[in-house]
């Protein structure tokens, strides 16, 4: 098990690291991609702007059953939208799933249910919408950040999510 935590937080450090940066492009900032994603995105969506780039918070239910990992055809509009504004957009995507702390089999811990759900949503991106499977990072945390309003006091929590982080290029490494 320390292995597993040890392998995840390195993943994470990676991830973290070679998402800086990408876009060098000022005109586009977390602001205006905001813009582009707001029309057509499901209601309750939640759209945060944090100094590594833009947040938006879905909530789970949308895209998955409760503890399964494959999509729900009716988020397959959302996902295709989300697929034609990143094939834009010269920045990374991180796709964090999170999970509150449940448990749905005696197999399964949660943080490998949310690495198996944004996997799917990668694998979805890359192989039926061509989004460059270079842009996207998955990662799944689990129980271990959940939102509680952390970063938009304003927001009650919503501690079962998918998060879309796209990167700003002016991120800081």
């Amino acid at each position: 098990m320390k292995n597993l935590q040890n392998t995840y937080l390195i993943s994470l450090f990676l991830i973290l690291l070679f998402c800086t940066g990408f876009s060098e492009n000022p005109s586009i900032t977390s602001e205006t991609i905001e813009k582009k994603f707001k029309p057509n995105m499901p209601l309750g969506t939640i759209y945060t702007i944090v100094p590594r780039g833009l947040i938006i918070s879905i909530d789970e239910a949308h895209f998955f059953d409760d503890c399964d990992w494959n999509l729900k055809e009716s988020s397959l509009d959302t996902l295709n939208l989300i697929a034609e504004i990143l094939k834009d957009l010269p920045n990374f995507c991180v796709i964090e799933d999170h999970i509150q702390n449940r448990i749905c089999s005696d197999k399964l811990e949660n943080w490998e249910l949310s690495m198996m759900r944004s996997a799917s949503i990668v694998e979805y991106l890359v192989k039926c919408r061509s989004v460059s499977q270079e842009q996207l990072f998955d990662i799944g945390y689990g129980e271990f950040m959940p939102f509680r309003g952390n970063v938009n006091p304003e927001i009650k929590g919503i501690d079962n999510r998918v998060d879309f982080v796209i990167i700003d290029y002016k991120a800081k490494r």
